[in-house]
């Protein structure tokens, strides 16, 4: 363990998601999604605030009128001020959004994250699929969030551009019955490359 690493051991770390960060579709209990895996091996505490449909800019209504997007959730007070470092991982629902709609509701997002959470450690997870190639949308949602990244000094890890997902054989055994969400093997692949991700891009 780096000296860096060390002291992250124990800090909070809120990740603040989407249905994949919930761990839809896996069956898993809570405790074994990606979230919690990655914490528990770099010894940080975990706080999932993950609502499925949900993004950016997507209120998730469809999945439930009780959601919100992730400026409404970082606003909330529950949140206030007790996070060291603070995962985004969303965008998989904002692809329908505008460039233009997409660019003033990150904006607003890290705004009110460094509003919360002025102290935090900000890493952004640029959204991807369980597969070799990824969704035209997906690269334009991730273009927005990287540029975004560089004006306020967060990380930005990318999951697929790491080769996570190069291998299509292995690839579908990773995806659930849905067809869509990461299943028990999928969570666990997930989580061994945010662990390496995120070893390296906070060391």
């Amino acid at each position: 363990m780096t000296e860096q690493q060390g002291r992250q051991a124990g800090r909070v770390t809120l990740w603040v998601g989407d249905s994949f960060t919930a761990g839809e579709g896996s069956g898993l209990p809570a405790a074994r999604t990606y979230p919690h895996v990655v914490s528990e091996r770099l010894g940080w505490q975990c706080r999932v605030d993950a609502q499925n449909g949900t993004g950016f800019v997507n209120d998730g209504w469809a999945a439930s009128p009780d959601h919100a997007p992730l400026i409404g959730r970082l606003r909330d007070q529950v949140h206030r001020g007790d996070a060291s470092i603070v995962i985004l991982d969303a965008g998989r629902n904002d692809v329908e959004a505008t460039v233009g709609e997409l660019e003033a509701a990150v904006a607003e997002c890290l705004a009110a994250l460094r509003e919360v959470h002025p102290s935090a450690r900000i890493v952004i997870v640029l959204p991807s699929l369980v597969g070799e190639v990824q969704p035209p949308e997906y690269l334009r949602v991730g273009a927005v969030l990287r540029a975004f990244a560089l004006t306020c000094g967060a990380v930005v890890v990318d999951p697929a551009a790491a080769g996570a997902f190069a291998d299509p054989i292995r690839n579908a055994d990773l995806v659930s019955a849905d067809g869509f969400h990461p299943g028990r093997r999928g969570q666990a692949h997930y989580a061994d490359c945010l662990e390496y991700l995120l070893r390296q891009a906070l060391a």
